[in-house]
């Protein structure tokens, strides 16, 4: 059985609660989505998007910082928040699908490129040099194009 270093026991923690923290955030936010279906039709807000959005921007920000901080690049929570950030996109993805074909054409395409990139999050070359850069130049530029979109949706739609 591997040894772990004293100061390596606190990685292995935080490691282990982020693991359960991402987990538990997963199952809630399944429970409420399957818990709904069927019993009555589901609203979406236009103001829940731009929630998301806030969320995600929020998000891609602290990722940032913590990539540009070495002593953290290897912390877990790295991994926890590229996931929030996938969890967040598929959310967004799912709710927009509420709106009209026409109205979401051009958004559709950018979440889902965003989101087949951070499908990868679990991938460790995932964390490379340059994801930083990328996050603040080509991926940010992206959330505010969709943030774009969603102001001119229609404040509710309805499945």
């Amino acid at each position: 059985m591997a040894k772990l270093e004293p100061e390596e026991y606190l990685e292995f923690a935080a490691a282990a609660a982020s693991a359960a923290l991402t987990s538990s955030r997963k199952f809630i936010r399944n429970h409420r989505y399957y818990r709904n279906r069927g019993d009555s039709p589901e609203i979406i807000h236009r103001s829940e998007l731009l929630e998301l959005c806030s969320k995600l921007r929020m998000d891609l920000f602290g990722l940032i910082n913590l990539l540009e901080d070495p002593a953290k690049h290897r912390s877990p929570f790295v991994v926890t928040i590229a996931n929030e950030i996938n969890d967040i996109l598929e959310e967004l993805h799912r709710k927009i699908l509420f709106f009209e074909p026409n109205l979401i054409q051009g958004i559709i395409p950018l979440i889902d490129r965003q989101r087949s990139f951070w499908n990868s999050f679990t991938d460790v070359s995932f964390y490379n040099d340059a994801l930083g850069s990328m996050i603040e130049h080509s991926i940010s530029s992206d959330v505010v194009r969709i943030e774009r979109y969603i102001h001119k949706l229609p404040e509710i739609a309805q499945l």
